[in-house]
């Protein structure tokens, strides 16, 4: 930050100063309450995608675990698939060779 400057300034420059350091001040309490109200809307939409991960049955503490847990289950589910797919293809095969 600048250091106060120790010169005398005229009653003119020193009533254009304080005019633009309210200026300033004001666009700085703008700024703020615009962010305000970004930071509330973000946090509104948060606390609705927790409720929604609560009303769908996890627990949004342990999401990425149920996550995982999900992604094992369902590959488990795929190669079990896979599995039976390859049998009846080879059945299949067996039975066009008739």
């Amino acid at each position: 930050m600048p250091e106060p400057t120790t010169t005398r300034r005229s009653p003119e420059e020193m009533k254009a100063k304080i005019e633009s350091l309210q200026k300033r001040h004001q666009a700085v309490l703008e700024k703020r309450a615009v962010l305000n109200g970004q930071l509330q809307a973000k946090k509104q939409e948060l606390a609705a995608i927790i409720e929604e991960i609560k009303a769908a049955g996890y627990d949004p503490k342990n999401l990425a675990s149920e996550h995982d847990k999900a992604e094992q289950e369902l590959e488990a589910m795929v190669v079990e698939f896979e599995k039976k797919l390859t049998d009846v293809e080879a059945a299949l095969a067996v039975f066009d060779k008739r």
